[in-house]
């Protein structure tokens, strides 16, 4: 068996997908030429592997190992969205842009990524709930948008991303997280509705903590303070807006209950380092 510390990956496919309802069918029996993680940004589902059918929802991590069958259906009122990583992982020279077929048939093995015995993957569950961590989430959503760029030094940012990233979700997958009952509301609202819940006063109300008590038990739950992880949350929607519709960044900074597009920018170049416009540029 091979440890984890020596995977050396390369990104074939990094991308943000909304699954559409009507290609539901569309989306049943793929198999996958390398390693591929869907994390979860919006909606909710169901996936299939090996037999077995999940529930998935905001938040979840998704595995599937290169060869495995596995199918996508995304809830009609609200669909799937994910972010993508269709990856190499174990020095891999094929530099293949080849992710994915539909149909057995098709299936090519001479673009099947290196498979290598390696048992804290094989350990890895279908479906990780990484809610509780939103570090995590992030650092993945860098990776995929990081993958869309061909600076000089993006594949090994990339690379070593995605390397932090699966060490970090192994140890998590193992590892038992207690989140205290009357904060998963608050972060369930704060991941729907972000632009909606904006306050101490408001959170606290609905839960019935003391500041001081909510505080320690949010920042347990998701390992950062309330204010820091409803930022994300703003942040993770806005990402969404300006990646899939074309409105303005004003018209999204008032949907986003900013009082001016100024404070907006500011507040979005702090947390992703780049402007809003050039991250809608960087999609492309």
């Amino acid at each position: 068996m091979t440890s984890l510390t020596a995977i050396s990956p390369y990104v074939r496919v990094g991308h943000y997908y909304q699954f559409p309802v009507e290609r539901n069918q569309a989306e049943m029996g793929r198999i996958g030429y390398c390693y591929a993680f869907h994390f979860v940004a919006g909606g909710k589902g169901t996936i299939s592997a090996k037999g077995k059918t999940y529930p998935v929802k905001k938040g979840d991590l998704i595995y599937f190992p290169p060869e495995v069958g596995h199918s996508f259906y995304a809830h009609p009122d609200q669909p799937l969205a994910t972010y993508n990583l269709y990856c190499d992982l174990w020095n891999y020279q094929l530099r293949s842009s080849q992710h994915l077929v539909w149909d057995e048939s098709d299936f090519n093995r001479d673009l099947l990524t290196h498979i290598v015995p390696c048992s804290e993957l094989d350990m890895l569950p279908v479906v990780t709930p990484i809610q509780h961590d939103a570090s995590l989430g992030q650092l993945f959503i860098h990776a995929v948008t990081q993958s869309r760029k061909s600076d000089h030094y993006s594949e090994l940012i990339v690379s070593n991303l995605l390397k932090a990233f699966l060490l970090s979700l192994v140890q998590i997958a193992s590892t038992p997280h207690f989140i205290d009952y009357r904060i998963i509301p608050i972060i369930e609202r704060m991941d729907k509705e972000a632009n909606a819940s904006r306050g101490y006063d408001e959170w606290m109300s609905q839960c019935g903590l003391r500041k001081t008590q909510f505080h320690e038990l949010f920042k347990q739950a998701t390992g950062i303070s309330p204010k820091a992880y409803w930022t994300k949350a703003i942040m993770r929607q806005v990402e969404a807006a300006l990646w899939e519709s074309n409105r303005s960044i004003t018209a999204i900074a008032e949907d986003f209950g900013y009082s001016s597009v100024h404070h907006f920018t500011k507040q979005f170049t702090q947390f992703h380092g780049v402007s809003p416009t050039e991250f809608r540029r960087r999609k492309n």
